[in-house]
């Protein structure tokens, strides 16, 4: 474009002014000029384009230009490309979204989209990818997906509309009606040309996030792209990076294969494995030129990430721990960077974290890194590969971090820790102790979340209540006490004080004065849950009413309204005559109602949203197995069914229950006894472990994955379409017989069930279950739904039992047997039972399998506690609504006799016979499956 006197002109006036006042006149001087020009009737093009291309400069300059739009969209209108240059440069800069020109500026757009003129053409598209207005969205995608699709187009112009359509999906989805033409762009990802298929490929991945069925093709066309770059080297020297072919395209592909489960194709899944082999492989030679190590590792890391997660090779897994390993160490800060997130990747799906803990200490150590995000980094690495072996050194070394720690990384670090100690807590003291050194270190830098669960957790267990009331005292009496360390202790004695008022040094009067101490430097929110606490003394105490009332007299006076109006309030029950009312106000609370912790909410909150869905979070392996479910195409664990459908004529419904093999196969005459004895494996599995498949039948897989925080649990059921044909009216529903026991209704929040169920397409839904007493039948789910015009009914027993509400309690070695005697001379609850178990000569890991069953039962294993070594013992307390209840068990295997005695003592005989049962299914079903 040839230079514009004037304009060069007007440039060089404005660079001479000595002032901001010189440039003003000047620029208003110019404006009443262009305002004037424009009003004339016959001004060419040539001095349009001046005098926008002014406009344009002064408006960058940041004054504001309110006029000249007409001649803006005149220029887009004429035959010359300079002038639709200028016109399109100055629509996007100074015309806004609701401006009068809008619909004459789409019409033009369109014009140009069809031109045969590829510069015009190509002029659109960049106007439209940068004027972006929900008009253009919903007026020019199809045009746009013309060109894309068009045969007649050229490379240019295709790699320029994907790109188009990729800014309009992500600033309007709901506006381009993406599943019509979703599916047709797809194909593209094979296209001969790299360019277009890059292209493509950034579109495709936006498309994978939100319409997965109408792009599900694309898995197939990636993994035949990757094939002919990596292993069958089919590429053009000009997308040659440093002998890396088409490093860029390689990453995208891999990244858009991990919005996908992994190929059902057992000729697809090689293939895939082999290209991740490959790419590997060329990772254990190190570059020598610098560009050249970041594409080959930017490919790799990506790699890595897909392997993760599409799990297609456990040995695989572990060579890439190592690698990351190797990358952790690394000189290189970015290298660093990506190892550590690429391994909390790997602890987000790894089934055993041996691997990971290796380097535990080097990870640590990455905490005091001198670069803050990969101390970040570390920081959510250790949070994701933390188990209940691990948290107390993990747990110790954030807290001894955190004085340490930047700021604005000290609130996301403490709420971690909070989450890593009410997770994996043995013990009560460890609990408690953490938690209020945590208050005391970052209150400043967390929010009122983390000592509300404090006060929850501990309100919802009674062996933790003395010692807190204990801890929360010497907080009070200890020189210096955060303000958020006041609110728990003084929340904690208000409602448990009583527990140990009878020591000397715990005394009521004690515990009034350390509070009273503490209260006047405490801001007006910590000084109104004191006063609470003092109104509650009153009750507890009456042998110190009269101090109390003393204390709530003298904020009666106070100028917060709050503060004087809960003085008044309480100093006014303490002067009743009548004393029936104040123990009715000041009742002890009672626990709060199991629910999601709003730390673990708070945490996911404060993940970054990229343009990019991250397809895992951090947190380890049980959290992302809920927030993902289980891939239909490959069951990761095998999991339970007890149910038989119903065929198109029979109306007569089974409803299992949890009894022997050979009870259960008596009651499906509809089934074989090979399909009868898989379902019971499946069931006896879930029994003790998290995840698996429920039901796996020609038409349909259920599969379930289960979180409980005793007395409540979350259920997650995923049905699978694996017939040939879409599933239309699916209905999925609980039922109990034991409603005044157990409650299991379909969690809140929750999105509808589809309509349609694709083939090979799954759906999901969530149940919150509660035990309100101790219950021996499990509910039933019922499954409806219509495949070619025939309705089928599915009914299957849900793998809840009261030993899923057992929580883990350690005790000292030498107190087992003391309390196994204590049981069994009270007679309250017992179940003995002698089973066959022949495969404990056979299997030699048989013994590691027997601890992992009694350990997924929620029983604490007591190391040392039998003097035959072969024997296990454990420790749990079965949690319900109406009480707590003591369980004990210990398993006595004869190797050479091939049986197993199995012997449970509880305080509740309802719970002994219901956990001895659920052992009994278990070792029948390995024993059955031990024989075939």
């Amino acid at each position: 474009m040839a230079p514009m006197k004037g304009l060069t002109v007007f440039i060089a006036d404005l660079r001479k002014c000595r002032s901001h006042e010189d440039e003003e006149k000047r620029v208003n001087k110019e404006l009443a000029n262009i305002r004037t020009k424009f009003k004339e009737t016959n001004i060419n093009g040539y001095n349009r384009k001046k005098y926008v291309c002014k406009l344009i400069y002064m408006s960058l300059l940041g004054y504001d230009v309110n006029f000249g739009h007409r001649e803006a969209v005149e220029l887009i209108t004429g035959t010359k490309y300079s002038e639709k240059q200028i016109g399109y440069l100055a629509v996007s800069l100074l015309m806004s979204e609701d401006t009068t020109h809008a619909q004459t500026v789409v019409s033009a757009l369109r014009r140009d989209l069809h031109d045969t003129n590829e510069c015009n053409v190509c002029l659109a598209l960049n106007a439209i990818s940068n004027i972006c207005t929900r008009e253009m969205a919903e007026g020019l995608t199809q045009d746009i997906v013309v060109q894309l699709l068009s045969p007649a187009a050229s490379m240019f112009i295709k790699k320029k509309a994907a790109l188009c359509l990729l800014r309009l999906l992500r600033r309007f989805p709901e506006a381009v009606n993406a599943p019509q033409w979703a599916s047709r762009v797809v194909p593209y990802l094979g296209h001969r040309d790299i360019g277009v298929t890059q292209s493509v490929a950034s579109l495709v991945t936006a498309l994978a996030q939100q319409f997965p069925e109408e792009t599900r093709k694309a898995a197939s066309f990636a993994v035949r792209r990757l094939n002919s770059l990596v292993i069958d080297n089919e590429y053009t020297l000009d997308y040659v990076y440093y002998k890396v072919p088409a490093p860029w395209l390689q990453i995208k592909l891999l990244r858009l294969l991990q919005y996908y489960p992994a190929p059902e194709s057992t000729e697809m899944r090689s293939v895939l494995l082999s290209i991740l082999r490959h790419i590997i492989d060329l990772s254990q030679d190190t570059p020598r030129e610098l560009q050249q190590m970041n594409a080959q590792y930017s490919i790799l890391f990506e790699a890595i990430n897909l392997g993760i997660h599409l799990d297609v090779d456990q040995g695989l897994m572990q060579e890439c721990a190592v690698l990351l390993g190797r990358f952790i160490t690394s000189r290189e800060t970015n290298v660093r960077y990506l190892g550590l997130e690429t391994m909390a990747h790997l602890a987000a799906y790894i089934d055993r974290l041996d691997s990971i803990k290796t380097y535990q200490g080097v990870i640590i150590q990455s905490l005091r890194d001198r670069d803050v995000s990969v101390r970040r980094r570390a920081l959510d690495l250790l949070y994701s590969m933390c188990d209940v072996s691990s948290a107390k050194t993990v747990v110790s070394e954030l807290l001894r971090h955190m004085a340490l720690a930047d700021v604005g990384l000290r609130e996301e670090m403490a709420l971690k820790v909070a989450i890593l100690t009410e997770k994996f807590a043995t013990e009560y003291s460890w609990y408690v102790d953490v938690m209020m050194r945590l208050v005391s270190l970052a209150g400043d830098h967390m929010g009122d979340e983390v000592w509300h669960r404090i006060v929850q957790v501990i309100l919802g267990n009674e062996e933790l209540q003395v010692y807190a009331c204990k801890i929360s005292l010497q907080t009070l009496k200890a020189p210096v006490c955060h303000e958020s360390a006041f609110k728990v202790s003084a929340y904690v004695l208000g409602e448990f004080g009583h527990l140990i008022a009878n020591s000397d040094d715990s005394a009521p009067i004690e515990q009034l004065k350390a509070l009273q101490s503490k209260m006047p430097a405490m801001s007006q929110a910590a000084r109104a849950v004191a006063l609470t606490t003092v109104g509650k003394f009153i009750n507890l105490f009456p042998e110190i009413k009269t101090l109390c009332l003393r204390v709530l007299d003298r904020y009666r006076g106070a100028l917060d309204a709050e503060l004087q109006q809960r003085a008044c309030e309480y100093y006014a029950l303490g002067t009743l005559e009548s004393e029936d009312l104040l123990p009715t106000v000041f009742e002890e609370m009672p626990p709060f109602p199991e629910r999601q912790s709003a730390l673990m909410s708070r945490l996911l909150k404060r993940e970054s949203h990229t343009e990019d869905q991250r397809t895992w979070v951090f947190g380890g392996r049980d959290i992302n197995r809920e927030r993902r479910g289980l891939p239909a195409s490959q069951p990761e664990a095998e999991s339970p069914a007890v149910a038989a459908k119903e065929e198109q004529q029979q109306q007569q419904q089974q409803k299992p229950t949890q009894q022997s093999l050979s009870q259960l196969e008596q009651k499906q005459p509809t089934a074989s006894d090979q399909a009868v004895a898989k379902s019971m494996r499946h069931y006896a599995r879930l029994l003790w472990e998290n995840d698996g498949i429920l039901y796996d039948g020609d038409e349909i897989q259920v599969g379930l994955v289960v979180q409980y925080k005793p007395p409540a649990g979350r259920i997650g059921v995923f049905l699978g379409n694996r017939s040939a044909a879409p599933m239309y009216g699916i209905s999925i529903s609980t039922s109990s017989s034991d409603a005044t026991k157990v409650s299991i209704q379909p969690a809140a929040g929750q999105d509808a069930l589809p309509e349609t169920l694709l083939p090979l397409a799954q759906a999901r839904i969530f149940f919150d279950v509660h035990c309100l007493q101790v219950f021996s039948t499990a509910p039933l789910l019922r499954i409806s739904y219509t495949v070619a015009g025939s309705p089928t009914v599915s009914e299957l027993q849900l793998p809840v039992t009261v030993g899923h509400f057992m929580d883990p309690v350690t005790i000292a070695v030498g107190d087992f047997f003391a309390r196994w005697k204590q049981l069994g001379d009270s007679g309250i609850g017992e179940s003995q039972q002698v089973l066959k178990a022949a495969f404990l000569a056979s299997d030699s890991a048989a013994g590691e399998w027997l601890r992992s069953v009694v350990g997924g039962m929620g029983f604490a294993l007591i190391q040392g506690a039998d003097p035959e070594p072969t024997n296990i013992v454990g420790v749990g307390i079965a949690t319900t609504q109406a009480g707590r209840f003591g369980c004990l068990v210990r398993i006595e295997p004869k190797i050479t006799h091939g049986l197993v005695r199995v012997t449970l003592r509880a305080t509740n005989a309802e719970v002994a016979q219901a956990v001895g049962g659920s052992l009994r299914m278990v070792f029948e079903s390995r024993q059955q499956q031990q024989q075939q």
